[in-house]
């Protein structure tokens, strides 16, 4: 499914029609919220998160902060749960050459780092983790997951989508009230910059760190003056060529799909026909290139993405809010 573009107008019609359907939404929060028994566990638990449906950097920062927490030489785990997956597995150890029909995209770049659980329940994973040395864990999503405490959450946030209409599911993308999600937060990382933060952020007491979202200098360099045919199938397919074009890339064709899309052995015959035909260079993301067969990777490029913020500041953050746990658990 495509993430539905009224989401990020103001005066779309749809968003009327469907606004009286956003109380089932959140009467079924209240509900999972309020009959759940939320569960503490020996470790630190880290939750990068967001409130919107669709991507705003989480996966990024789970795998920074995982190289981050390394270097402080934490064994760190990583917990994400199944998102349209064919996998039978309640729990599954996800590694760089599993079947990205079965485990994700995300969950193979995140197991290029350090373990990574693939879940159906992320209790139960983060248990098989704690048991196999883990003693700090990463959820990669589950800000809306009432049934495990959290040591530390992170909201993310991306300047683009920001809270879009600020409406629920399905008038909009919040899937809680942003009241709600910012007070839950423990820091919030926001991909942009000071001046385009929204009111409800900028006037949170909450604290907040920068990122910001680059791309490799070498593989620009080499690109730069070549005629591009980019695809990618993620939350916010215009975050991706915006940043093509933002970079002097000539875009001369590009194909948006769904997110978390299963790519077809059609789809990419089709996309290197029309780059040998148009003579232009394929370029995806990260996220994507782990899709492709290894017939079509030595004719598309993944451009790689590097995220930037503070990470000393974070840490001694994090130290803070959770020394006692850190200091029993380490």
């Amino acid at each position: 499914m495509k993430t539905p573009k009224f989401w990020y107008k103001d005066n779309s019609i749809l968003k009327y029609i469907l606004y009286p359907l956003t109380s089932l939404w959140l009467l079924a929060s209240y509900l999972k919220k309020a009959y759940v028994k939320p569960k503490k566990f020996s470790v630190p638990i880290i939750c990068v998160g967001n409130i919107i449906a669709g991507g705003s950097g989480k996966t990024p920062l789970t795998i920074q902060l995982a190289k981050l927490f390394l270097k402080k030489k934490y064994v760190v785990h990583i917990i994400k749960k199944q998102y349209k997956s064919k996998n039978e597995q309640i729990v599954t150890l996800v590694h760089e050459k599993s079947d990205p029909a079965l485990v994700g995209d995300e969950a193979i770049l995140t197991s290029r780092i350090t373990s990574t659980w693939l879940v159906k329940d992320r209790k139960v994973g983060i248990k098989i983790a704690i048991k196999k040395g883990a003693n700090l864990i990463i959820l990669d999503d589950g800000y809306q997951d009432y049934s495990i405490i959290k040591d530390f959450n992170i909201l993310t946030i991306n300047e683009k989508q920001q809270f879009g209409n600020k409406n629920i599911i399905p008038a909009g993308p919040l899937r809680e009230k942003i009241y709600n999600g910012i007070k839950k937060a423990d820091s919030i990382f926001f991909y942009g910059k000071k001046n385009s933060l929204d009111p409800a952020i900028l006037n949170c007491s909450k604290p907040i760190t920068f990122v910001k979202m680059l791309y490799n200098k070498n593989f620009i360099k080499n690109i730069k003056n070549k005629n591009i045919l980019a695809f990618t199938g993620i939350a916010h397919p215009e975050n991706f060529f915006n940043s093509i074009i933002k970079y002097g890339f000539n875009l001369i064709k590009k194909f948006e799909f769904s997110d978390h899309y299963r790519y077809k052995r059609k789809d990419f015959e089709k996309i290197i026909l029309i780059s040998e035909k148009l003579k232009l260079l394929v370029i995806t993301t990260e996220k994507d290139y782990v899709k492709v067969p290894k017939k079509f990777q030595n004719k598309i490029l993944p451009m790689p993405l590097i995220i930037q913020f503070n990470q000393e500041a974070f840490y001694n953050l994090f130290i803070q809010k959770v020394k006692k746990n850190v200091n029993s658990s380490i």
